[in-house]
């Protein structure tokens, strides 16, 4: 017992130690991120008015601390957001290097292009946009607000409060453009469609600074005004030029799923579903049945129908190793007959960690690769599992014959995992005729699986299972129909 309680504590301890040492990189991490952003904008003033004698001045410093300190509690706050907020555990580490890395490349290209070409043109945008699509659209618009605000206010004291006007109609411009974008970044099914989504915005805030230049002046001049505007437009473009640029690299390096990435990843020219379609087409179809009734199921829970299809069509990819082993890529003989149920059931659960392993080694994003191994949970494959104990009077230890896991930790992972029992079960029962008889099959596959806990170490609803209950029950059957046999004679 002593050793326990010494054990207990000692890994307390342990625990406690590695949550300070996280915490306290964090905060170097973030102070490191707005010592560097200040004094960037510091050194360009410096550079650009070739007054370096700046850095002999006790002032120069303490406007550096002082903003730094800004920056950082406003990058802290908008962190602590995003881990508030964040239901995926398994990006909270990406969270913080995605932060940092966005607000670097967004503040080094607006000090770029403000001074080099107007503060109109910083493209502020790009920050909130690549915030919204790498972590999640409401950081993204509390990003936007929060950090639009740190830029322009360093901005202002750094270069002269006369910029305030120029700054404040950046900035207004900036916000109001961002928010509209962020809220289009997940319909857009395309970059392309985005892009034009991107010119519409442009010209709609343009007449922003537009109408604050109009009232700064005791004489408005036109062409200030209309300057003004066209580069507030130019500044818009830029950013969804940029995001378009930089987004891609952010998310190969972060394996990170956005719609664009999603959408992409769904198309059948990819490497990995050519080789699923010509070396395990049973598969793929089956594949592309689940990828259906899937996005079906995640839409109706609320759940991002894009990312259920991208996974359905990934989830079996493992079959790729041994594809003739699975029933549905049998075209007569079975190579089970032919070795024992230890071997057989082998070569099943195998392709859930084989499948994950390519879809890493592919780098998709990691939530396809999770689903891939999640999919069939612990649950047991009943059928080696009977024909190993009726080839022994000795006991089975049935753990043996179960997947290895781990459970479903995301509510798309349950859902395939839903489907892809019952749509295969459906396939081999072919029992859709009668509505109320194939309700009870799809109610006691969810609930076989529900009770074997696999659903629990994921957050999905008894409402959830129920809305996937009623999908599944309604779209199989028109999935599975006869088809009209046609008997055409010729005429004599």
């Amino acid at each position: 017992m002593k050793k326990f309680f010494s054990y207990s504590a000692s890994v307390l301890k342990e625990d406690a130690k590695t949550r300070r040492k996280i915490f306290i990189s964090r905060v170097f991490a973030i102070a490191g991120t707005a010592l560097l952003l200040t004094f960037m904008m510091v050194f360009a003033r410096a550079v650009e008015f070739s007054q370096f004698n700046l850095f002999t001045e006790w002032k120069t410093y303490l406007t550096i601390i002082v903003l730094a300190i800004l920056t950082t509690i406003i990058i802290s706050t908008l962190f602590v957001y995003s881990m508030y907020i964040n239901d995926d555990t398994s990006n909270a580490n990406k969270i913080l290097p995605i932060m940092s890395l966005a607000i670097i490349i967004t503040y080094v290209l607006a000090i770029a292009f403000g001074r080099l070409i107007n503060i109109y043109v910083v493209p502020l945008t790009l920050l909130s946009l690549l915030i919204a699509s790498l972590i999640d659209k409401r950081v993204g618009i509390a990003t936007n607000v929060l950090m639009s605000q740190a830029f322009f206010l360093s901005y202002v004291f750094i270069y002269g409060t006369d910029m305030t006007v120029a700054a404040t109609s950046a900035l207004i411009t900036s916000i109001v453009s961002a928010c509209f974008l962020i809220i289009y970044v997940d319909k857009a099914r395309t970059r392309v469609s985005y892009i034009v989504a991107g010119i519409v915005v442009a010209v709609c805030t343009a007449v922003i600074p537009m109408l604050i230049n109009l009232i700064s002046a005791d004489n408005p001049d036109a062409y200030t005004i209309l300057m003004s505007g066209m580069w507030s437009f130019v500044s818009v473009i830029l950013s969804v030029a940029l995001y378009m640029l930089i987004l891609p690299i952010m998310e190969v390096i972060y394996r990170v799923d956005t719609p664009f990435r999603l959408s992409e990843l769904s198309s059948l020219d990819s490497p990995l579903l050519k080789r699923l379609a010509k070396e395990a087409p049973g598969t793929f179809s089956h594949s592309m049945s689940v990828a259906a009734l899937s996005e079906l199921c995640a839409d109706a829970i609320g759940e991002s129908s894009q990312l259920a299809r991208a996974c359905a069509y990934y989830h079996d990819v493992g079959k790729l190793k041994d594809p003739e082993y699975f029933i549905e890529n049998q075209t007569g003989y079975n190579p089970h007959d032919d070795v024992i149920p230890e071997v057989s059931v082998s070569m099943i659960v195998s392709h859930v960690t084989a499948g994950y392993e390519m879809i890493k080694a592919a780098h998709l994003p990691d939530i396809i690769a999770d689903v891939a191994l999640e999919h069939h949970g612990t649950t047991p494959v009943n059928y080696f599992l009977y024909k190993a104990q009726n080839y022994t009077e000795e006991d089975v230890n049935d753990s043996e014959f179960r997947y290895p896991g781990p459970k479903p930790k995301s509510k798309i992972s349950a859902i395939i995992m839903i489907v892809d029992t019952v749509e295969a079960a459906t396939r081999a029962n072919k029992n859709t005729d009668d509505p109320e008889k194939f309700r009870e099959f799809v109610r006691k596959l969810i609930k076989s699986k529900m009770d074997a806990g696999q659903f629990s170490e994921c957050d999905i609803s008894f409402g959830d299972l129920g809305k996937i209950e009623d999908i599944l029950v309604r779209a199989i059957p028109s999935m599975h129909h006869e088809r009209i046999k046609y008997d055409i004679k010729k005429k004599a």
